[in-house]
């Protein structure tokens, strides 16, 4: 056995973990449920063979009987309806729904034996039989997964293990073995076996119930055809509707079961994880996987924006370590041997979490506070062995670089020797250039980040006291707290229109969770009212601070001259009268967008009901060529760039008719909605610039600064 893998703690005693009380509770209610599913899907799948058998042997026995040209056409009728019946049937009892990953690659142990090694000793540990099969893909996952079919309710099916080599770039081996633990856990007792049965159920049911998009597609066929066979497919498809019907209000019950029972799954899950790692390793595990996905997630974004470019990674494994890297510089964090950051608590006070929850339908995993709440309540501690996970494998470069190759593939097709390959450093020289253009003094804390500058009323040129400007401080203005506070005033804005959106069922959901708490949907309007009621007045606070702050830089120019304040008052109105124009014209692209979005999705709409949509979409064409020459006029803005000059003047050459003898013209459309996204773009960051000129002319007013 390889020294590389973790020792566990020397209590670690996973027969000492047993389930709750509540988990075996729910377990048997989730089973009686799914016994109530089973008979009656017993009953209505005997009724609906007893319709199919006696239509078609009513039929032969009506032709045979009394032959004639009635029965000859009544008796084959029959016979079809019971044999679409009984296709039908089969077809939604053995829908085949492969959710095959296109990335997912087998390795073997002669090419990686201490991996091998590695998952052999905590197959050990969690008590669990060895997966059959073990592949890598470039996500941040690491999961346990099967084929699912009717065949596998009945007896387990051979269970394969998935590596996310997103996943392995921002571990440790310890974390790795925490992270994998917890995968293995769900199989490692009898109790907790069968609750992943009820799961492996669930899922089966609902891509039973509500993901037969095949049997849908053949019935839609059918109904289409001929008037006869179109009759009959008619009435199967209601018969086998009205069954579907009721399963799935069984179904409903089963998955508020389940959904309970899952989180004690994840729950004990955790505790088999913490106990063979230790406390410290799975409160580091999670916090990296978060920052390690944020970093995978930015790479998977820029590929087909590279790609445009010219450009493409060689290894997107390397670019992510690199961002991990670059990511921790800029929120000051260290980095371990290994390279990988060390994530403090003070790290996370930046980052407001919605405090409203939408479960999804798989979605069962607890948040990362409450799994971290659980970990320091376990309190197990163990020499952690920090050599990163990639350690595991042999030639993990030449892994990464093929993993990369069968990204492209997949999301850029092209040849390779068609781009030119940017390295991580360039790649990170490049953002870190573009993160200082845009950067605002760091004096201000973010306080103007993403935000637009308040409108300035007569009295907030009235000028601070000397008692107020001995007490008032820069510092004070954008003080973590107030910073902080200003956060929660956004977050709360935006739970507020979602819980608006529950009440109104824009939303689709059973239930929601507000602050850690269950609701019913019934409950979002009064929340959404009372949140709604906090967020009125904390937007008065932070107008009136904005109003404090400017008044205090105002005060401080004129204490420079009066010179000084005049100008600053116009570099701030300077920045308002941007702010206006650019909001009109980010309502105007995107008016554009969704009348484009809108086309592109009719295919199937009426031809007669597309001409009202190609006229708006004309109006809001020529509404967009008046706007973009109102600006190169204005007094505000010099000049465009001259790519940007010469986009705009395709433009104004096009006469916004997208529809010739109803042919659309996609390309003129793709067009305008490329430039003007570009133009929205340009000019924002215009904006920002403005607002960062602003805000250093403030510095240096200010002494020290």
């Amino acid at each position: 056995m390889t020294n590389l893998y973790p020792e566990c703690p020397e209590n670690a005693d996973l027969a000492l973990i047993e389930p709750t009380l509540l988990f075996r509770q729910q377990v048997m209610k989730a089973i009686s449920y799914v016994v109530l599913f089973f008979i009656l899907y017993v009953v209505l799948l005997l009724a609906a063979v007893a319709l199919a058998v006696g239509c078609i042997s009513g039929g032969v026995m009506l032709f045979r009987h009394r032959p004639g040209w009635l029965t000859g056409i009544i008796g084959p009728g029959l016979m079809l309806l019971g044999g679409m019946v009984l296709f039908f049937l089969i077809k939604f009892l053995f829908n085949k729904r492969q959710a095959a990953n296109p990335y997912r690659t087998q390795i073997f142990a002669d090419r990686h034996p201490r991996l091998f090694d590695f998952i052999a000793q905590l197959v050990k540990d969690t008590r669990i039989h060895l997966p059959k099969k073990i592949f890598v893909v470039p996500d941040m996952n690491t999961t346990v997964f099967y084929d699912s079919n009717l065949f596998s309710l009945l007896w387990p099916a051979p269970k394969n293990l998935e590596i996310g080599l997103g996943l392995i770039n921002s571990v440790n081996i310890s974390e790795f073995k925490m992270l994998l633990a917890h995968e293995f856990a769900h199989f490692s007792q009898r109790s907790i076996k069968l609750g992943s049965y009820i799961y492996a159920l669930n899922k089966r049911l609902y891509t039973m119930l509500y993901e037969n998009e095949q049997w849908d597609e053949i019935a839609m066929r059918w109904s289409n055809g001929s008037s006869l066979l179109s009759f009959f497919a008619h009435i199967t498809t209601r018969l086998l509707t009205a069954m579907q019907f009721v399963l799935r209000k069984i179904y409903s019950l089963i998955n508020r079961r389940y959904l309970e029972l899952s989180r004690e799954m994840e729950f004990y899950a955790d505790q088999v994880a913490v106990s063979l790692t230790s406390t410290a390793t799975a409160v580091s595990s999670l916090r990296r996987v978060e920052m390690g996905s944020y970093c995978l997630d930015h790479c998977f974004h820029k590929l087909p924006e590279l790609a445009e470019k010219g450009v493409r990674f060689s290894n997107i494994f390397s670019v992510q370590q690199a961002l991990l890297c670059y990511y921790s510089q800029q929120h000051q964090l260290a980095l371990d041997p290994a390279g990988l950051p060390v994530i403090t608590d003070h790290y996370f006070q930046s980052f407001l979490k919605s405090r409203v929850q939408l479960r999804e339908q798989w979605t069962s995993h607890l948040s990362r506070e409450a799994r971290e709440a659980h970990y320091v309540q376990a309190a197990v501690s163990c020499k952690p062995t920090g050599h990163s996970a990639w350690a595991l494998f042999n030639e993990p470069e030449v892994l990464q670089e093929q993993m990369t190759e069968l990204l492209y593939h997949q999301t850029v097709p092209m040849p390779a020797d068609t781009f030119d390959l940017v390295t991580p450093a360039a790649y990170i020289a490049e953002l870190s250039q573009h993160h200082r253009l845009y950067e605002y003094p760091k004096a201000f804390n973010e306080y103007y980040d993403n935000r637009p500058f308040n409108d300035i009323a007569v009295d907030d040129t009235i000028l601070l006291s000397r008692e107020e400007m001995a007490q008032t401080h820069l510092g004070d203005i954008y003080h973590p707290d107030i910073i902080a506070r200003m956060r929660a005033f956004y977050r709360d804005r935006q739970d507020a229109e979602t819980l608006q959106a529950i009440s109104t069922g824009q939303f689709q959901t059973r239930y929601f969770e507000f602050d850690g708490q269950k609701y019913s949907t019934a409950r979002a309007r009064q929340l959404a009212r009372m949140l709604t009621a906090h967020v009125c007045a904390e937007a008065d606070w932070l107008k009136s601070h904005d109003r404090l702050a400017f008044r205090y830089h105002y005060s401080t120019a004129l204490q420079k001259g009066p010179e000084v304040a005049a100008l600053l008052l116009e570099k701030y109105r300077e920045v308002l009268a941007y702010q206006q124009m650019g909001h009109q014209l980010n309502d105007q692209v995107f008016r554009i967008i969704h009348c484009i979005s809108q086309l592109f999705n009719s295919q199937e709409q009426n031809l007669a009901s597309l001409p009202p949509l190609y006229q708006e979409l004309s109006a809001e064409c020529w509404s967009f060529r008046l706007l973009t020459e109102n600006i190169r006029q204005s007094a505000l803005y010099s000049a465009f760039p001259e790519d940007m000059e010469e986009k705009l003047r395709k433009i104004r050459q096009q006469d916004c008719n997208f529809i010739e003898d109803m042919i659309p013209d996609y390309g003129a459309m793709q067009e305008l909605h490329e430039v003007s996204s570009e133009m929205m773009e340009y000019y924002n960051n215009g904006i920002i610039l403005l607002k960062k000129s602003y805000l250093e002319f403030i510095l240096t007013l200010i002494p020290g600064e």
